[in-house]
């Protein structure tokens, strides 16, 4: 397998010890140019698959190709916890899922497996138009098809509406 991210079924989040809570994934091998001088994957690959499975989870989700005139999400806030390290060659699933959605803002969290959790990391991204740099409001259908795949990201509570 290439480093190319394949999506993910559920034989594949059988196989990489994946905990019940996440609904998409993507597959992943680690590649040379990921990895430090000891060939120990680098903290901002890490980032990078993150990245690639947030992209893939939106565009899944029906979240328009980006451009100027379009809103996409801005990142606000970001995180890793790392707890196993991965090397060069090994092969692991990279897990996305809303655990929390706002007026303009959703947060998401990330995981990557191998033989169970190796890496957990979160994101608070806002909904902004690129043109602008205006907040918008998350598109009805997008915030219907992550509630759909994330059942408990709709669960907002009162407190948090005010606030955004």
């Amino acid at each position: 397998m290439s480093g190319a991210m394949v999506e993910a079924d559920a034989a594949e989040f059988a196989r990489f010890g994946v905990d019940p809570g996440w609904a998409f994934g993507i597959r992943h091998r680690v590649r040379w140019s990921e990895c430090d001088p000891f060939r120990h994957a680098n903290h901002r690959a890490y980032f990078e698959w993150f990245e690639e499975a947030r992209n893939r989870y939106l565009e899944t989700a029906g979240l328009p190709g980006l451009s100027a005139a379009t809103p996409g999400p801005v990142m606000a806030e970001t995180g890793i916890r790392y707890y196993r390290p991965l090397a060069y060659g090994d092969e692991l699933l990279v897990t996305a899922r809303t655990v929390r959605l706002g007026n303009t803002s959703f947060e998401m969290e990330y995981a990557v497996w191998r033989e169970g959790l190796c890496a957990l990391g979160r994101a608070v991204l806002i909904l902004v138009v690129n043109a602008t740099g205006e907040k918008t409001r998350l598109p009805e259908g997008l915030r219907r098809a992550m509630v759909a795949r994330d059942p408990a990201a709709g669960e907002i509570r009162r407190n948090e509406r005010a606030s955004e």
